[in-house]
Order: structure tokens, then sequence, then C-alpha cells
């Protein structure tokens, strides 16, 4: 393998594994602080399937989605700018379908048939969504003004900690 190929592979496998670690955090926060477990009896299982969608799903699509942002907006464009446009296009293009696609690929890992995944999103998906634009339009201005693109995927994880907390919470929580 070409040597630029496998650097980006291993920063691929990097920022997978850092996306599965946060959000099984994530998942432990909100089976601990938020549906007052003791940590003694967390969901592993659980726990390790919404790791696992980090890993398998999330890393890899957030890594080639922020590669593709860094070229598709100028380089030429002062920090902010290309902050706010990287912004958008996240916001207004990428985010509406991933949300879709996360929530899918939860339901699913957890079991749920299309059927139920389907009743999840037609129940869940708009309130999701809308809490996204609550916290990432102003995580992500900072995020692509600032941070180096190599760190990008890092800095939204941490950010990820609150939202997955959430997330989990909400894709768990008893139906009435």
């Amino acid at each position: 393998m070409h040597f630029v190929q496998m650097t980006t592979f291993r920063a691929l496998l990097t920022d997978s594994a850092r996306v599965g670690f946060i959000m099984g955090a994530g998942d432990v926060i909100s089976q601990t602080w938020v549906e007052k477990r003791d940590l003694r009896n967390i969901d592993v299982n659980r726990m390790l399937r919404f790791a696992s969608v980090g890993i398998i799903f999330v890393g890899p699509v957030l890594k080639t989605w922020y590669g593709t942002l860094d070229k598709l907006v100028p380089k030429t464009d002062p920090p902010f700018k290309r902050g706010l446009k990287k912004m958008a296009l996240d916001q207004l293009v990428f985010t509406p379908g991933f949300v879709a696609s996360v929530l899918g690929v939860i339901g699913l890992a957890n079991g749920q048939t299309r059927a139920q995944v389907k009743e999840t999103l037609r129940e869940d998906y708009f309130m999701i969504l809308s809490r996204n634009y609550m916290l990432w339009p102003a995580a992500q201005i900072i995020n692509f003004s600032v941070v180096p693109i190599n760190y990008q995927v890092l800095f939204a994880q941490f950010v990820a900690v609150i939202w997955n907390t959430y997330l989990s919470m909400k894709l768990n929580e008893e139906k009435k």
C-alpha cells in the first residue's frame, strides 16, 4: 500500500476508534446520569452496540465528509468565512440525511425491524434534527474556523459527548 494511502487509512481507523469510544461514553453517561442506573447495572451490550455504530459507520462517514468539505470550500477565504460556509454545507446538505442514517443504523444495531426503524424516524426524526440545530451550528463554526482538519472529527466528538448522551437517551426511552 502506498504511504499516503496507509497514512490516510490509519487516520480513518484512529478517528473511527475515537468516535466509537466517545459514542460509547455518551451511552454510559445516558445510562448512569439520565436513566439513573448504577454503573454496575449498565447495559454493556447496548453501550457496545452504540460504540460499534461509531466505529463502523459514524467515524468513517464523518472523516470522509470533513475531507470533502475541506476540498469544497476555498482555502483562500478568511477562516471565519470558510467556517461559516463549511457549517452551512454541513448543517443544510449533510446533516438531514446523516441524522436519518444514524437513527436507522442504531435502530438496526439494536435489533429493530425495518418497520420499527421507519416508526422511529416518523416519531423522532424532526425532534432530533431540531435539537441538532440547537447545538451543532455554533460548534461547527468553531470547528471549521479554528480547528486544523486532522483534529476536526476529534473536536466534533468531544462536543458529541453531549449529543450522544441525548441521542442515546432519546433512542432508548420507553415509548408510551
